[in-house]
């Protein structure tokens, strides 16, 4: 009976360490190690870094090089949708650019989460990259 107990108790904790194990390090697709500097989400194309910011309805987006400093917006070729995974809708958004950023403005109709898709030409680069940002609107 002892030996029972026993058993389950290792397997219990192992389960647990197995479990912790397996969530430690998990991001949500941000690479690794490095911090949004305006407090949004932030995703990596092969020459620099893209941090969206949603606020409400507001969206912002960034741009960084790889040494995280903010770079000339108004060089980039965004092109922009909203996916409504529920409703398989998709809403364009166009952007309006200024030298630090590009802002919109998006409202979701009442969907508590979408995805930001961004077609991003970068201009270091020949080709364009996609990233997609889960956006959970909040007041």
């Amino acid at each position: 009976m002892n030996t029972i107990k026993n058993i389950f108790i290792a397997m219990t904790l192992s389960l647990f360490a197995i479990t912790a194990f397996a969530h430690e390090g998990h991001d949500h697709d941000a690479p690794k190690g490095v911090v949004a500097p305006k407090g949004g989400l932030i995703k990596s194309l092969e020459q620099s870094y893209v941090e969206v910011v949603a606020k409400g309805q507001n969206l912002k987006v960034y741009f960084y090089d790889k040494d995280l400093k903010p770079q000339d917006a108004t060089t980039y070729k965004v092109t922009a949708k909203a996916v409504k995974p529920r409703v398989k809708q998709h809403d364009s958004i166009t952007f309006k650019a200024s030298k630090d950023l590009l802002e919109a403005d998006y409202d979701a109709k009442k969907v508590h989460r979408y995805t930001l898709e961004l077609d991003i030409k970068d201009p270091k680069e020949d080709h364009a990259d996609s990233l997609k940002f889960v956006i959970e609107p909040r007041k």
